[in-house]
């Protein structure tokens, strides 16, 4: 086994010792969701505001990750990177994780995560549903995968089964490489099992949205009538600068000029990428949200482009983007609500000081909600957005519910 360096030494032990505190009560890297008893009358106030207006048979989180081992034959893998003490930053990130998702016991690992998301929601009264996440293995060029280069590898079948078993609390979203040999069929095939959208991260699947290659798989989505989720701006598990800007949301120009209906996770909300708009293609770096807000300003893809408010409360993210969104509310019909789950249970993600210095909320709002947050991190997000506002102005009702012209096959 080879050596670890000092530092390798210090992240691994200081991740050990986190994620250890977590799981025998000593440090909250993690949110807990164990019930601490009723919920003030402040409190309860707040959530009853947050549900009023909403259909709970229409309330949708539109981006909630399934992520697993292979246990119980889930099908599922996460890069061993993640899970090696010889990358103690990945290590710790990827043990924290498991801690906010509630996982305990590694041999149990895909039932845990997916019984602590089906608690969290059955328990709350009412309820929405999750849009479960699938997630597709990097491929090369030439449409062959990369085991060794996909952080995580979720399959469309696993998402469906348990979309299946439980259709009062989840609803399945697929996974498909556009440069796969097979991927019409592929996504033809999750779509008549029940898939009623489709997840692209293209900065770690290396996917090129603005690519011909991935005409054929457009048009299926059009025919079919399948809305793509698709991550734009920066990824932070990607370090290449050449992959960070497939992340780039002019790339989707591509998709949308043939009627893909294309929904941008996280507003593109996080770095920056060259202005393709500008210089014959080699323009200034811009931020990606200017460059999202640009791509929605243009009359042409009024109807089929969309944002997607998952991570925008995260301390990295707050500020400027939700601002200038609470300001342009002839946006807000072009929005839908995400969670990230289970980023929401990370303490050091979500920081609800952080939006109050941000002026979204007020401290009673905040006392409030982290209440409800330490019930249950899934409804203190919920709630958090359902919260917000600048000045007299919140996101509408229907940023949190599913809509025929986003998810025309949810019914």
């Amino acid at each position: 086994m080879a050596r670890l360096t000092r530092r390798q030494l210090l992240v691994l032990t200081t991740g050990a010792a986190l994620y250890g505190g977590f799981r025998y009560g000593t440090a909250r890297v993690a949110r807990p969701s164990e019930l601490t008893g009723p919920l003030s009358t402040g409190a309860q106030a707040l959530l009853d505001r947050a549900w009023h207006g909403l259909d709970p048979k229409r309330v949708l989180d539109a981006h909630v990750h399934v992520v697993g081992l292979g246990r119980g034959g889930s099908g599922c893998t996460v890069g061993e990177r993640l899970q090696s003490v010889l990358d103690p930053l990945e290590y710790m990130k990827f043990s924290i994780y498991l801690a906010a998702s509630g996982v305990t016991d590694l041999a149990q690992a895909d039932q845990q995560y997916v019984g602590r998301l089906r608690e969290l929601l059955q328990r709350q009264a009412p309820h929405g549903r999750a849009l479960l996440l699938s997630f597709d293995r990097a491929h090369d060029d030439a449409g062959q995968p990369l085991p060794d280069a996909s952080e995580f590898y979720t399959p469309n079948e696993y998402v469906l089964s348990l979309a299946k078993a439980s259709p009062e609390l989840f609803v399945a979203c697929a996974s498909v490489h556009p440069y796969r040999a097979d991927a019409v069929e592929a996504l033809s095939k999750a779509v008549e099992a029940g898939a009623v959208a489709v997840k692209w991260l293209p900065n770690a699947m290396n996917i090129d949205p603005s690519s011909p290659r991935c005409d054929a798989f457009y048009d299926a989505l059009v025919r079919l009538r399948v809305p793509l989720i698709t991550h734009a701006g920066e990824e932070k598990a990607v370090h290449a600068e050449e992959a960070q800007r497939l992340g780039n949301p002019l790339h989707l120009r591509r998709p949308l000029s043939r009627g893909v209906t294309v929904v941008v996770a996280h507003c593109a909300s996080l770095g920056s990428n060259p202005d393709l708009d500008a210089s014959g293609g080699s323009g200034p770096w811009v931020d990606n949200f200017q460059l999202f807000a640009r791509l929605m300003a243009e009359p042409a893809w009024n109807g089929t482009l969309f944002g997607e408010l998952s991570a925008m409360t995260q301390v990295n993210r707050v500020g400027a983007p939700l601002q200038y969104l609470f300001e342009h509310p002839e946006l807000h019909p072009r929005l839908i609500n995400g969670s990230d789950y289970p980023l929401p249970a990370i303490n050091a993600l979500l920081q609800t000081s952080a939006i109050v210095k941000a002026g979204f909320l007020t401290e009673d709002e905040r006392g409030w909600l982290n209440e409800i947050d330490r019930h249950d991190p899934l409804l203190f997000d919920f709630a958090t957005k359902r919260t917000l506002h600048l000045g007299d102005r919140r996101f509408p009702d229907e940023v949190f519910m599913a809509r025929p012209e986003v998810f025309p096959r949810l019914g």
